[in-house]
């Protein structure tokens, strides 16, 4: 990060103005906000603050003619209906419009109390920070109307979970005022409702007014950072936020009825910008220079810093899924089971000779067949698990060698029909098996070629996990040397790594090249990530 200006600096920048920044939706707290940043500033000459206010003709309790009556030209205010309004980015962008060169930006939501001389507090701590581009943001503490406020602390922003659109949902925790750092502390996440900075970004980052609401705030906190500003946490309490599902206060999603399609442009918009899905809609991507990364820092160093890897979905090396999705939830298991299902039933994968895919195909796997018997027979293994074994068209070939064959598979229909297939191998036991859930009995060998390239990356996680409680001695599966992976929905594919993150394992002992990057690799047991 950039060095903080010197102590010369000092009486330039306390005495410098601030424009506030408020996004208005109906909201009858606005005028309450309104009036406690100005009696409790400093010096509230130097302040302006910018509504723009969104109000239906019956919305008498959320008009600011009072207070723009007696605060005069410090209350600047956009009105428009609130059918015109496309959401709180929009809303945002457009209070930015008021914005008049003010030499700080402090951007806030319509329901907050702050503390005394907040604006010298912010300015001082603003000029704390250990960089010359500095962002002051949090989540505000809370406090319920008309006056019962949280305990003051430090409020730290930390990564939630990816939704199932791919996009980051952000989570706080909360350090007593004891423990608070002689100066804010670097972070890497922005809280929408507390941005306090330099004027000049919001030049340089304007509001992004084709965003809805989810994504607002990592997708703002990647855009600073590209453009070179650095964000940090406050050292010490600033501001408190009604964060109560007020009946009184009208929501723009209940309101709109086209919210659905603004949502849908959204996270295709944030995908396209973050580069982990690809948007061809070109009504969707509307200014996306304008509203996109900046080139001063790149996408790969905010991801470096941070720890989160957009693309697979990963935080710190791990899957970070929202609760609600993780692999192992009763839904997403029934939910894996029925989209296997229709693949088998269909022949998803349009294979004439199975319904398993053409990587099951004889013609691709002559090489696999000659290599598989002989390394079976080096690792001395009698008793075989297959962990997805499909419908056996190549495997059936290597049964006969083997003591015990165990076929485990998500699919119920094709594990019946295995069992009136091969009624008469003696050898052979077929079970209805999800991976993710389940431990498999301790064999010789488990077998798992093609099949977590067809999962989430934690749910193949979890599966390498179950393999290794099994005490099996060795395992192969498929991998491919990428160096990186991405996360995919249950039933697609991509090119998996088992050597990258979030599996982490070290190159296998012996391997089969199968063509391309793609290998069947073995590995002993060990070497899979146990559970935490």
């Amino acid at each position: 990060m950039s060095t903080a200006p010197d102590a010369s600096e000092t009486d330039a920048v306390q005495s410098g103005r601030i424009f506030v920044a408020i996004a208005a939706y109906r909201d009858p707290d606005c005028r309450n906000t309104v009036r406690d940043l100005l009696q409790k500033a400093a010096h509230p000459s130097r302040v302006t603050i910018g509504v723009c206010l969104q109000i239906a003709p019956e919305d008498e309790d959320c008009r600011l003619d009072a207070e723009q009556a007696e605060f005069g030209a410090r209350l600047q205010i956009l009105s428009l209906h609130a059918e015109q309004s496309r959401g709180a980015c929009w809303a945002r962008n457009q209070v930015q419009s008021l914005y008049d060169g003010q030499d700080y930006y402090l951007q806030v939501d319509s329901h907050m109390r702050f503390v005394p001389e907040w604006d010298s507090k912010m300015i001082a701590m603003l000029h704390a920070c250990a960089s010359a581009k500095p962002i002051l943001s949090t989540y505000p503490l809370a406090f319920t109307p008309p006056a019962e406020f949280a305990e003051e602390g430090i409020v730290h922003i930390h990564p939630k979970g990816f939704s199932e659109d791919g996009i980051l949902a952000q989570r706080s925790t909360l350090s007593s005022l004891r423990h608070a750092a002689d100066q804010p502390q670097a972070a890497w996440l922005i809280g929408a409702g507390l941005i306090f900075t330099k004027g000049e970004w919001a030049r340089e980052v304007p509001y992004d007014p084709y965003l809805y609401f989810e994504g607002e705030e990592i997708s703002l906190a990647v855009r600073s950072y590209t453009h070179g500003w650095d964000v940090f946490t406050p050292n010490a309490a600033l501001a408190w936020h009604d964060y109560g599902k007020r009946p009184e206060r009208a929501r723009h999603w209940k309101d709109q009825a086209d919210w659905s399609e603004m949502n849908r442009r959204s996270f295709a918009r944030i995908a396209h910008m973050l580069q982990f899905k690809t948007c061809n809609n070109p009504d969707y991507l509307l200014e996306s220079a304008r509203y996109g990364l900046g080139q001063e820092r790149s996408l790969a160093q905010f991801e470096a810093g941070s720890g989160i890897d957009f693309c697979a979905r990963l935080y710190q090396g791990q899957p970070l899924p929202l609760s609600e999705l993780a692999a192992d939830t009763e839904q997403q298991a029934r939910e894996r089971r029925e989209t296997f299902t229709t693949i088998w039933v269909n022949n998803a994968w349009r294979c004439p000779e199975t319904r398993s895919g053409n990587g099951s195909s004889l013609a691709e796997t002559v090489g696999l067949r000659q290599w598989l018997p002989e390394i079976l027979k080096f690792l001395n293994c009698q008793v075989l698990a297959d962990m997805g074994c499909g419908d056996l068209n190549w495997m059936q070939e290597i049964i006969p060698q083997l003591r015990f064959y165990f076929a485990y598979d998500i699919v119920p229909g094709l594990i019946g029909d295995l069992r009136h297939r091969f009624v008469s191998h003696n050898n052979c036991f077929f079970s209805e098996w999800d991976l993710v859930l389940q431990t498999p009995p301790q064999v010789d060998v488990i077998l798992c070629r093609d099949v977590l390239t067809h999962l989430p990356l934690d749910a193949a996680l979890m599966a390498l996990r179950r393999f290794r409680a099994s005490g099996a001695p060795y395992f192969m599966a498929t991998t491919h040397n990428r160096g990186r992976n991405r996360w995919v929905a249950s039933g697609s594919w991509y090119a998996m790594d088992l050597s990258a993150p979030p599996f982490n394992l070290p190159p296998p002992r012996l391997q089969l090249q199968e063509g391309g990057s793609k290998l069947l690799g073995v590995w002993a047991g060990s070497d899979l990530p146990e559970a935490p």
